[in-house]
């Protein structure tokens, strides 16, 4: 399953999840999956195997870098990390515009069932975006 965000242009729902959680942060491959879990569950976190292979997808395309951050761990200097790159910062735009349409288009759908739906505001997420 892929989002399509326009000609020739699509990416997995667990990229678009990576994406936005790696929005204004740099994380290791753990924190991202630490993240997933904390805030979506266990049931929506991938494998260390499956992990490292989104990171590669989204390295190879582009939208994410990696980087050493010698401030998490004085002992080890190698800690990976990995930030979104300027595509990356477009990409997480293009998603949540793509989200928005989806609720909308939910609510929409289904008033009946509205107040089963939880919607975050900005003002009540952790994130800035």
């Amino acid at each position: 399953m892929s989002i399509i965000l326009g000609k020739n242009l699509e990416i997995t729902p667990t990229e678009a999840l990576f994406l936005l959680v790696l929005h204004n942060q740099n994380l290791s491959g753990v924190e991202i999956v630490k993240r997933v879990r904390k805030d979506l569950g266990e049931e929506w976190s991938p494998s260390a195997g499956a992990t490292y292979k989104i990171i590669q997808s989204l390295e190879k395309a582009e939208f994410i870098q990696e980087t050493t951050d010698t401030q998490k761990d004085d002992r080890d200097k190698r800690i990976r990390t990995y930030s979104l790159t300027e595509d990356g910062k477009s990409m997480v735009l293009k998603v949540t515009g793509r989200m928005r349409k989806m609720i909308g288009f939910v609510q929409q759908c289904c008033p009946e069932g509205d107040d089963q739906y939880i919607l975050i505001k900005k003002s009540d997420s952790n994130c800035d975006c």
